[in-house]
């Protein structure tokens, strides 16, 4: 799987919430099936469907105007859509495979995924408009949360005489990708061993300390053992943290990947642009299918003051909790004592 793959699939999976559009039977008069003498009408199939779908529905609606709304152009984020499926289906091999894919992460029909990607589209521009890029901002991201990724290439086998080998083979001057497309075990195989771009703690200590031991362009000339054999790898970013000046671009980037993906964040966006809309929902049935991004926009809101306030209540509540059970615990095995 190629990373733009693999980064557009993770991307559309979060978003499933936002798109899971129903049948719309409402417009539909009489019987839409009979069993016998039983009748099935389109208004009970339309009720049937309201209360398991309804809310869900109408929020994907909803959502969808309120972000039509507030972009410059949403055919274009429509047409970007279709040419990143396009290509998406081109990378693996055709539709057919493509399907398979898609049927495997549970992300729908071709037309559902490209839906998604639509909606992901408007989003990231309504949110970008929102991100705080001052230089005191990303310089507080550098500082607490920057994590500079690391890029490797590896070939996995199964012994250490295999491991060896295979360094022989590229010292010796054959290419590490070709190497790896005949020997390795691992998936990254057909990639010529090349994995999605990672953060510490995402792979095996073992792993990410020979990536971090390595200078960028360097390949292990020792095997490197881990639960699921031996490594040989080659670096390509090892991950060290540059100062702030010579990577600004790549930190601003990391910032607005992480707050596109700080679902608080993001989805209280959302409830902003829903409170500006002035949405009416009539069906008392429905009245809720917007109310946790609504409640996500008064919690963005509110002064940090207040929020730290929350927070500490919080906490003393889950500590009275735990003092109480603890009590209770102990009041319990001082009866099994006097019991016994």
């Amino acid at each position: 799987m190629k990373k733009s793959i693999r980064r557009f699939i993770l991307t559309a999976s979060s978003l499933v919430f936002l798109s899971l559009p129903v049948a719309n039977v409402a417009a539909q008069d009489g019987v839409v099936a009979k069993m016998g003498d039983t009748e099935f009408t389109a208004a009970d199939l339309y009720e049937d469907m309201k209360e398991q779908y309804g809310s869900v529905t109408l929020r994907a609606k909803v959502i969808e105007k309120v972000l039509e709304n507030n972009v410059k152009d949403p055919a274009a984020c429509k047409k970007e859509a279709g040419e990143e499926v396009k290509k998406q289906i081109d990378e693996l091999g055709g539709e057919e495979v493509f399907n398979q894919f898609l049927a495997y992460q549970k992300l729908g029909t071709i037309e559902q995924y490209e839906y998604q990607l639509y909606i992901r589209n408007m989003l990231k521009e309504v949110v970008t408009q929102q991100i705080d890029l001052s230089d005191e901002a990303i310089q507080n991201f550098y500082d607490k949360d920057y994590q500079p990724k690391m890029e490797a290439q590896h070939i996995l086998v199964d012994t250490e005489d295999e491991a060896k080998a295979a360094i022989k083979r590229i010292n010796d001057g054959e290419e590490f990708d070709a190497v790896a497309k005949e020997v390795s075990k691992d998936g990254s195989a057909k990639n010529g061993g090349l994995l999605s771009p990672f953060t510490s703690g995402q792979m095996v200590k073992e792993f990410e300390d020979a990536v971090k031991s390595l200078k960028n362009g360097e390949m292990t000339q020792e095997p490197v053992k881990s639960k699921f054999g031996f490594h040989v790898i080659k670096v390509i970013n090892n991950g060290e943290k540059k100062p702030l000046k010579d990577s600004k671009d790549e930190v601003v980037e990391a910032y607005k990947e992480a707050k596109f993906a700080d679902q608080q964040f993001t989805y209280g966006i959302v409830g902003e642009l829903i409170k500006k809309s002035d949405l009416k929902i009539m069906d008392d049935s429905l009245k809720t299918a917007v109310d946790d991004l609504l409640s996500l926009a008064d919690q963005k809101n509110k002064p940090e003051e207040d929020k730290k306030e929350e927070t500490k209540e919080d906490k003393k509540e889950d500590s009275d909790q735990a003092t109480s059970e603890e009590g209770q615990e102990s009041a319990e095995e001082t009866q099994e004592s006097q019991a016994e």
